[in-house]
């Protein structure tokens, strides 16, 4: 395939290959929703500012964003020995191109948080303290990479400090509900394992290098899965018991609950390049769907 010439053509189509706005836009906009919404429920809340929100998704956006760019750096010796098929090592984007793009980033958030969310900025700075450690693999990036339950777990810790920064939105001029934000965090942690492993629970015919059921083991990958996913099932109807959700919400959370386990269960039988497919959007849409039934408690 050509690669264009145009910065912003080959923009396009790296967004589409590595971190889909769209998509992503979604899922991080439902996230986002959430972390305010659970936050409110637990506190007793009148509702929160659209306003709010909208600060709130360009704060998890563009962090989410920054963690794909970083990704690039940090896996781009691995990615050009074992996945030359990758934007940037088959050349359609630079890394020095990324880099402009993600001081950009970096330099206009900071900015936009001193400016419109300085109550904030403390949470915000941990957050940038955490995806530098991140970035350099905890300085036991080898000891990491041979771990990789440790290696997973370590990333998605950033979850629960980006759940604080989104839910601060709402919280930050009165009085967060403790124990309420502690189970959405662990919700959250827990879907993030969730959906890494939904993405990377592959069939044969797109098995890669980094995937769970190449380091794991296709059947051991999918029972940690099962395990993980129903983890985040039960700590959400905790969380559903806290904030006293009406019995719709316990209902949507089974019927999402039953219908991503059972399809890997099919997936496990049938370990086929379709049914890869369709359980990395199934666990995509359980996670998008899970977020928004927890938020939605706020209306009813």
């Amino acid at each position: 395939m050509k690669i264009p010439a145009n910065l912003t053509s080959r923009l396009w189509v790296y967004q589409k290959e590595r971190f889909p706005i769209f998509s992503h836009g979604l899922l991080i906009a439902s996230f986002t929703f959430s972390a305010m919404a659970f936050s409110n429920i637990c506190r007793n809340g009148q509702g929160f500012h659209w306003l709010d929100f909208l600060k709130a998704f360009v704060n998890t956006f563009t962090i989410f964003a920054l963690l794909r760019i970083s990704d690039e750096f940090k896996d781009s010796e691995y990615d050009k020995l074992n996945r030359p098929y990758l934007p940037v090592p088959r050349g359609l984007i630079q890394l020095k191109e990324l880099k402009v793009i993600g001081i950009a980033l970096l330099l206009s958030l900071i900015a936009f948080n001193l400016i419109f969310a300085s109550a904030q900025f403390l949470l915000f700075a941990c957050v940038l303290v955490y995806l530098f450690l991140m970035f350099n693999e905890f300085f036991t990036g080898h000891w990491l990479n041979e771990r990789p339950l440790i290696y997973v777990t370590s990333h998605m810790l950033i979850i629960p400090l980006v759940d604080t920064l989104a839910s601060s939105f709402d919280w930050i001029n009165d009085q967060a509900d403790m124990p309420g934000l502690i189970c959405f965090f662990v919700v959250s942690f827990l879907n993030g394992c969730t959906l890494e492993l939904g993405r990377k629970i592959k069939s044969e015919e797109n098995e890669e290098s980094n995937s769970y059921s190449k380091s794991l083991g296709f059947n051991k990958a999918l029972f940690v899965f099962q395990i993980v996913l129903a983890s985040t099932f039960l700590t959400c109807i905790i969380a559903s018991a806290y904030a006293q959700l009406s019995i719709v919400h316990y209902i949507v959370f089974i019927v999402l609950y039953l219908s991503t386990s059972v399809f890997g269960i099919i997936y496990k039988r049938n370990r086929t390049l379709r049914n890869s497919k369709i359980f990395e959007a199934i666990t995509g849409i359980w996670a998008i769907l899970m977020y928004l039934n927890l938020g939605m408690g706020m209306f009813f």
